[in-house]
């Protein structure tokens, strides 16, 4: 069952939250020097970091790879799957509105900095969509596994 529709869903989810853990989310300008926040804190050019401790946004995007990850497995539990799917969307709006929080914090610290968000920003929006996708297939299983019961 490790070859359906849904598990390359939440095989993408897998592995965009990963890359999530990589690198930078925003970078910032300020007089000609710039100043990077990743998963792990703010940080400047010359890689010291900053008073901006991110600990939970960290713990968000592991929180995530590691779900996702695991949701392939529970494929004989259907209902078990969904309600983690679902969990799994919730956390990454809260994942969503995290970024923009940290984002707002370090652009106070460096006050006057002209940020730019990196791609890294949509990597959340795009895993909520491959999820809502796999919940609808997983949905879909559910709902046939069902019907050829009645059947029966």
């Amino acid at each position: 069952m490790l070859q359906r529709s849904q598990t390359l869903f939440l095989l993408g989810v897998f592995i965009l939250s990963l890359l999530l853990l990589t690198g930078t989310i925003t970078r910032f300008t300020l007089e000609g020097s710039e100043f990077v926040l990743k998963h792990s804190g703010l940080f400047d050019a010359a890689g010291e970091k900053m008073g901006v401790a991110t600990w939970p946004l960290s713990l968000f995007f592991i929180m995530v790879a590691a779900l996702s990850f695991l949701n392939i497995f529970f494929y004989r539990h259907r209902i078990r799957q969904m309600r983690i799917a679902v969990f799994l969307i919730l956390l990454n709006a809260g994942m969503v509105v995290m970024m923009f929080f940290y984002t707002a914090v370090a652009k106070s610290q460096l006050e006057g900095a002209l940020v730019l968000h990196q791609w890294r920003f949509i990597v959340p929006p795009i895993s909520m969509i491959l999820l809502y996708f796999a919940f609808r297939r997983i949905r879909r299983d559910e709902l046939m596994v069902k019907a050829f019961d009645r059947i029966r």
